[in-house]
């Protein structure tokens, strides 16, 4: 499959004068060799003034002589010109490297600058040493642009149709941040919901295609999802400093000389503080939209921002269409996600497309014989919801009496269960837990209630000092109540603070408060609280993130030696999560403090004192609401016989309890934090080989997070994994079995980046969803496959969702008449169309056995990481992750300024977050620039 583009590579004598502009920045810094020149602002430079040109890179190396930029037709030199002088402007960011902008630019020779001619083949391909795929670096992006072209060609003559519903797509620009190819539906899909003020929704399907590798597999694939992509109206405002993408189409290109564009541009707003309105991102009076003058062909931003739909479908000649996400103000009544019916439709006609070339990959095979893990806890007897089976009235009565006294009694066993558990954790002191509550006192008497039944602990009796104690079967728990007050409100003391030096001393006032309050209380009432359940109002009630003080509460907690947890009040009126929110809230401070129900393997042979290790690196990033950059490797524990989940870091001397790890991370800074790429690989290698040396004679099983971990250890990456083996920053490979004959080495990876499929068992003539564990089988051994996938049951808050839900079109299926029916009787159909529904999909999970004994089986393992997933004992629903992994991601919470537990919508891009344009622009330095200190 062979394709001819245009290219064009920096000229060499391009590369070192940029270089050296770029390097006059950071006068104090001395540059590696190898140094890469960051280029990241030009490619969204490019998406908005160019984009049809497609980069392949977010980067480009000083002595990398590959094409950098790929085109189907050439732009002008003298436009591309332009764009680069513009972004020269942009790369001397600081004062002091200014004046070099208008020499380079002279010294650069525009006739270097010329687009050459190269027959490409898409499918250029080698395989690893471990036997991966390893396809040429540009396919990642040329394959599936070419791909995501070629079905916007196609549908312009032949839509998509399905029930008299059509969709026509049009390209996106090229992201190669985003490693892959975007399309969505044009013009956009309308839906308007019911109710007493109806309103019209816009919403558009997307395909999103990716070039991606399975571990050990010679055979490269392409991943391509279909979402949901939602479209805002009227006003917009993005969370804080988040910015929104909007798409764009003219009659006219953006940048002079430049052609009509096939393909949405998109460029980005963001909500500025100093005029109160949306503002274009790189706008400013010395920034690159304004310095091209395309700012004044684009919509007005503090227009777009009081009513974001003006542009929709056109005005003139432009069109704008601003990407919602959840993190907005407001909501949008268009549900996310596509169901697997509607989604199996739209791969079979991307399937029709893409042939000759490429076809659907054969269905995944579900393992037999894969047994639910065990629990501890006693199966609840269910209650009978209706007399289904037509009993006389007073004989259903007494079921319903018997199975509701059962019920009460196996409730009441499984919290004495719990609580030995705690006890065993919390040992002879007991748990004293401050309870912070809000001056309404709403949510008190709720919470005091959810904890007695939680732990079967006798019904409480009044105190005037706000304190309860309960002392049973040797087990104590103090819960002393105090209002929240100022602490719970707004950082600033009544102003926003600004990001950097103005919020970081916000957030150390409000954390010493804090910190100073509780240990005054303890101090008063005999010993310090071990936890604290604070009532905080939820973000919403913070319009600016910098306003914010759940981080700083968190941190004032950790330095009063407790952890914390967090709830918002009841809501105004009925609130029907309050129960469920308050008994969760209870079991996830419960778990903080080291409590834990670890599934039991059922029906596989693992090894007896066998210890779960987790790898994880917790990682923070300077934005608006932190100015100090954090990387440090952890490592969580669960040991055989130790009743408390244990955790170490990298400067830790050896193992703590679960929650002495929480508060070590808490607001943890580290002067000598490793910053360049090879320091960080450096210290993660030596955290990892200390820990697994002190585990050596015993039973391991180690996991490691592929997306987390593999760039600071790239052993783990698809290209460099090898079976039974593991290389560290020293470049030398070496068996697993080093650490410990007795060690296992398994790497989880999930769907980001589209590196599992969203359908991975479709069926010609049937849709479901099932969980299970499954392989490969058409091309792989049961008993020599290293690689398998994990699925869990659907959520209980997901159950009434139907596979055939529609959001695209039209769909009705047939209600087949009842088995007596006569045969006059009407055959009816049941409408699937419903846009407002929120739909679910579980997550391809992918379980790859890096290393295991030679007796054992990688099934074994991978069966057992999949039970580890079912902990229904402490969770309602199957955990993401396994449990290992699942509380080692949990550390990032004492150590992110602030807890983002808001998951981002599988179908809108996650937000930008740009501090102002200096601040951002040196966050890519640090992320595209090998730089030695």
């Amino acid at each position: 499959m062979h394709t001819t583009f245009q290219t064009l590579a920096f000229p060499d004598e391009w590369r070192e004068r940029i270089a050296g502009l770029h390097a006059a920045n950071y006068p104090d810094r001395t540059l590696s060799p190898t140094r890469r020149i960051p280029i990241r602002r030009l490619n969204a430079l490019l998406r908005v003034a160019a984009p049809d040109l497609i980069s392949a890179a977010t980067y480009t190396s000083v002595r990398d002589g590959d094409p950098w930029l790929y085109a189907k037709t050439a732009c002008p030199p003298p436009v591309l010109r332009t764009l680069f002088n513009a972004w020269l402007y942009d790369l001397a960011r600081r004062d002091i490297a200014k004046p070099l902008v208008v020499p380079t630019i002279k010294a650069l020779d525009a006739a270097d600058l010329q687009w050459r001619p190269e027959k490409i083949d898409l499918l250029e391909c080698t395989t690893s040493d471990g036997g991966t795929a390893v396809p040429k670096a540009r396919l990642y992006t040329l394959l599936t642009d070419a791909i995501a072209w070629q079905i916007a060609q196609h549908s312009a003559r032949d839509p998509y149709t399905h029930e008299g519903g059509q969709l026509k797509f049009r390209q996106v620009a090229a992201n190669p941040s985003a490693d892959g190819a975007e399309l969505v539906s044009w013009p956009p899909l309308t839906y308007q919901a019911k109710g007493k003020n109806p309103r019209t929704w816009l919403y558009s399907a997307y395909l999103r295609i990716a070039l991606r590798t399975v571990p050990f597999d010679p055979r490269p694939r392409l991943h391509v999802n279909v979402g949901v992509r939602r479209w805002t109206s009227n006003a917009v405002r993005p969370k804080g400093l988040n910015a929104a993408s909007v798409y764009l189409l003219s009659a006219n290109p953006f940048a002079a000389g430049a052609s009509v564009p096939d393909k949405f541009a998109v460029a980005r707003v963001q909500w500025n503080p100093r005029i109160d309105a949306l503002s274009w991102v790189n706008s400013g009076p010395e920034q690159m939209l304004s310095r091209l003058n395309i700012i004044a062909k684009l919509p007005d931003a503090a227009e777009l921002g009081r009513q974001s739909d003006l542009w929709l479908p056109e005005r003139d000649g432009v069109t704008a269409a601003v990407v919602y996400h959840t993190t907005m103000q407001g909501s949008h009544d268009v549900g996310t996600g596509i169901m697997p019916a509607e989604r199996r439709r739209l791969l079979a006609w991307v399937e029709g497309v893409v042939a000759p070339h490429f076809e659907l990959a054969e269905p995944l095979h579900k393992v037999p014989g894969i047994k639910r893990a065990g629990t501890t806890f006693t199966k609840l007897t269910p209650i009978p919801r209706s007399n289904s089976g037509k009993l006389p009235e007073a004989d259903y009565e007494a079921k319903l009496a018997q199975a509701r006294a059962t019920r009460r009694s196996e409730t009441a066993a499984n919290a004495r269960l719990r609580r030995q558990r705690l006890a065993e954790v919390t040992g002879t002191e007991g748990l004293t837990v401050a309870l912070l509550d809000q001056p309404s006192r709403t949510m008190r008497t709720l919470l005091l209630d959810t904890v007695e039944e939680l732990l079967d602990l006798p019904p409480r009796t009044t105190a005037d000092t706000d304190t309860w104690t309960w002392n049973v079967d040797g087990f104590t728990l103090t819960v002393r109540a105090r209002v929240l007050s100022n602490l719970g409100g707004p950082l600033g003391s009544g102003s926003t603070p600004r990001k950097g030096a103005q919020h970081d001393a916000a957030v150390t006032t409000r954390r010493d408060q804090v910190a100073a309050a509780l240990t005054t209380w303890g101090r008063e009432q005999g010993g310090a609280a071990d936890a604290a359940l604070v009532v905080l109002e939820g973000r919403e009630k913070f319009r600016r993130r910098t306003t914010d003080p759940k981080f700083a509460i968190r941190l004032g907690c950790a330095d009063a030696g407790a952890v914390s947890q967090f709830i918002s009040p009841e809501k105004d009126g009925e609130d029907a999560t309050a129960e469920h929110r308050a008994e969760a809230t209870w079991l996830d401070l419960f778990r903080q403090v080291g409590m834990r129900f670890v599934p039991e393997a059922r029906g596989l042979d693992i090894p007896d004192g066998l210890n779960q290790i987790a790898f994880w690196i917790v990682k923070r990033r300077r934005d608006d609401t932190n100015t100090r950059k954090l990387f440090i490797p952890v490592a969580v524990l669960i040991r055989p016989g130790n009743p408390c989940v244990m955790g170490r870091a990298k400067g830790m001397p050896g193992w703590v309890p679960y929650p002495q790890l929480l508060k070590h991370l808490a607001g943890y800074h580290e002067p000598d934090m490793p910053r360049t790429e090879q320091e960080q690989i450096a210290a993660v290698a030596a955290f990892v080989r200390s820990t697994l040396n002190a585990l050596r004679a015993d039973h391991t099983l180690v996991v490691v997070d592929a997306q987390n971990i593999r760039n600071r250890l790239p052993s783990m990456q698809n290209t460099h994994l090898e079976a039974e083996r593991i290389q560290f920053a020293d470049g030398v490979s070496q068996p697993v079995a080093t650490y410990g004959e007795r060690m296992r080495l398994v790497r989880i990876g999930g769907n980001d980046r589209m590196e599992t499929p969203q359908a991975w068992a479709a069926q010609p003539d049937s849709t479901g969803i099932s969980s299970g564990l499954w392989y490969d089988a058409q091309h792989l051994d049961l008993d020599t496959t290293r690689v398998f996938y994990s699925t869990v049951e659907k959520p209980v808050t997901h159950n009434k969702i139907g596979v055939e839900l529609a959001k695209l079109t039209p769909h009705h299926t047939k209600i087949e008449p009842k088995l007596d029916a006569s045969d006059e009787q009407e055959v009816k159909e049941r409408d699937h169309f419903n846009p407002g529904s929120a739909a679910w999909n579980p997550e391809l999970l992918q379980f790859t056995v890096v290393a295991k004994p030679e007796d054992e089986t990688s099934l074994l393992w991978a069966a057992f990481l999949h039970q580890q997933r079912s902990c229904f004992d402490d969770y309602t629903s199957a955990l993401g992750v396994p449990l290992i992994l699942h509380l080692a991601t949990l550390t990032t919470r004492y150590a992110l300024p602030t807890e983002d537990d808001e998951a981002d919508d599988e179908d809108e891009g996650s937000p930008q977050a740009p501090a102002d344009p200096e601040a951002a622009a040196e966050a890519d330095d640090e992320d595209d620039l090998d730089l030695e200190l």
